[in-house]
């Protein structure tokens, strides 16, 4: 209503003559300069504290604030259009007659309305309403330089408020996926992007990173197709260079997901990263690409990334427990069911990055006891005998030269000191007697299943290796050493029994 009134107020009196002069230009300039009175100190007050806060290194918003007030608060062009359209029928008005005048009137009063605008805007930026504009200028971002400077200026920022911090990554996320879809010319952002992204990851919370479902799941998107994008390219000569920046990538996304893995177990946020990471892995297990002849899984990309840092953490986990018994899938952990399982390739990977990760660390021979070792080897083998298990992978993986039983007994074993949680007569001092036996009968039965189960896994795995000819060797061999020092005789006598029972059993 007060719109129509002001617009009723030009259009009927200020272009008729008044006094024998046409008084419509000297107001419209009197208006247009009050306006102006209004906007400059408000511009030089916005502009002096984006000033300061770049001048004292506070960088909260600064380059993006910038960006903000120029482009969606001031909004020059527009601003530079309104002037032109308040200021410009008075430059003329001498010269126009009849509808011109009143052509010009419309554009004048648009003008007024979209200078009017302005200082609106720039006075809710005052009072404190920032983040609307910021949104708003981040939604509409389209140049690329622009998109790279503002969103560096964003992730920099510490302690965000939940709401905002959410936001953001929901607008940046539409960014990063219209970017994906876009052209060639795009990747080159994208992957300063996600740089950036990396670069501060530490300055978000580990309940942003695991918690929110609109966060991890969509990274973990972003890394199955940014894999399959630059395998997509792998065996085009003309995509090279598609190929090398989609390469780097997958390696930021690599380092992203291993941020959030690492810190998730740390700081007791795993069950959410284990609920989004398992379904993202069954979704994606039988995605391949294949390029002459040979197939390129992308589970086994993901699982590279993620066992490295689970094993070398897991054991220092105040949740490892946890973990182990109730968010660590069953049909991950290795067992002779699973291996023989064609649909589960999840197990087959788990003994492929365990076997590399338990190689190196056997080789090394540390002094100190390898308890990260122990804690994964108990329970990704949760049917085996732990301590079983650990002397059979010291014998097969130890570098031997002649002598493979004298390499395997004095070297040191710095692992397979930790057994499984039993009940032993002990524990059991006040029960009866008819109650003990049975107890004592029932732990004596689950060992039995336990060495029955590592020998059966160790033939299917290391068949060769442990043949019943090179079992004879083995033993011929130990037979013909001894030991003054008892730790040394202790290792071999313990050898010794161990290839019996293999015998035995095969």
């Amino acid at each position: 209503m007060i719109i129509d009134n002001i617009y009723n107020f030009l259009i009927i009196h200020l272009s008729k003559p008044l006094s024998g002069i046409n008084n419509f230009p000297n107001i419209i300039q009197g208006i247009g300069l009050a306006l102006l009175t209004i906007l400059i100190p408000l511009a030089i007050a916005v502009l002096a504290d984006i000033y300061q806060k770049r001048k004292e290194d506070k960088k909260e918003y600064a380059y993006l604030d910038l960006h903000v007030i120029l482009d969606n608060v001031f909004n020059i062009k527009l601003l530079i259009l309104s002037v032109f359209f308040i200021f410009l029928p008075v430059l003329f008005w001498e010269i126009l007659i009849g509808l011109d005048k009143l052509i010009s009137i419309h554009f004048t009063f648009i003008g007024i309305l979209l200078f009017t605008d302005i200082i609106f805007k720039v006075s809710r930026w005052v009072k404190g309403n920032v983040f609307e504009f910021r949104f708003s200028y981040l939604r509409k971002l389209k140049m690329y330089n622009d998109i790279e400077i503002v969103w560096s200026s964003i992730w920099k920022v510490e302690n965000i408020n939940y709401q905002n911090e959410k936001e953001f990554f929901m607008i940046f996320s539409s960014k990063i996926d219209k970017l994906l879809k876009s052209n060639k010319k795009s990747l080159k952002t994208i992957l300063k992007l996600l740089n950036d992204f990396n670069k501060f990851i530490n300055n978000r919370s580990i309940y942003f990173l695991a918690v929110i479902k609109e966060i991890f799941p969509k990274l973990l998107e972003w890394h199955f197709k940014i894999w399959q994008k630059g395998h997509k390219r792998l065996d085009d000569k003309d995509k090279v260079n598609e190929f090398i920046i989609y390469s780097e990538m997958s390696g930021i996304m690599d380092s992203i997901l291993n941020s959030i893995e690492e810190r998730s177990l740390k700081e007791k946020k795993i069950f959410s990263f284990f609920t989004y990471f398992k379904t993202h892995a069954e979704n994606y297990k039988k995605e391949l690409i294949i390029i002459d002849n040979e197939k390129y899984y992308y589970a086994e990309s993901l699982f590279n990334i993620f066992y490295p840092v689970f094993f070398e953490n897991i054991a220092k986990s105040r949740s490892s427990y946890k973990i182990w018994k109730h968010y660590f899938p069953k049909e991950w952990k290795v067992t002779k069911k699973n291996l023989e399982d064609k649909e589960n390739v999840m197990s087959k990977i788990s003994l492929r990055m365990f076997s590399e990760w338990a190689q190196e660390r056997i080789w090394q021979i540390q002094a100190t006891p390898d308890w990260e070792l122990d804690e994964v080897l108990m329970n990704l083998f949760p049917e085996l005998n732990p301590r079983l298990w650990a002397i059979i992978l010291i014998f097969f993986h130890t570098p031997y030269d002649d002598n493979r039983v004298k390499c395997v007994i004095e070297r040191l074993w710095n692992f397979g000191f930790i057994g499984r949680a039993r009940l032993y007569p002990g524990d059991i001092a006040d029960k009866e007697e008819e109650s003990k036996r049975k107890t004592i009968k029932m732990v004596q039965s689950a060992e039995k299943v336990e060495i029955k189960n590592t020998f059966e896994l160790t033939y299917l795995l290391f068949k060769d290796q442990f043949s019943k000819e090179n079992l004879e060797k083995y033993i011929k061999s130990l037979k013909e050493l001894k030991y003054e020092e008892p730790k040394i005789e202790k290792k071999r006598l313990e050898l010794l029994n161990v290839f019996n029972e293999m015998i035995k059993f095969s």
